[in-house]
């Protein structure tokens, strides 16, 4: 891995932290990937953690559902 020269500081808008903290650790690979920075409200993440959080999530695909199956008794 590279140097911490090479990471990313995230800063969450106001209110968002607890959501922001909980989507890195659950992307990130190591929980030790996801660092505090200042007083506890940014975080220090590689780039490649980054670039995870910042993609778009794909919208779940809605499945039709399969018509009932007829009862031949």
């Amino acid at each position: 891995m590279s140097g911490v020269k090479d990471w990313v500081t995230v800063i969450p808008g106001p209110g968002e932290l607890k959501n922001v903290v909980r989507e890195l650790l659950a992307l990130a690979l190591d929980p030790r990937d996801v660092r505090t920075q200042g007083n506890g409200d940014e975080f220090l993440v590689p780039q490649e953690l980054a670039d995870r959080f910042l993609s778009p999530t794909p919208a779940p695909v809605k499945r039709r559902a399969r018509k009932p199956k007829e009862d031949e008794s």
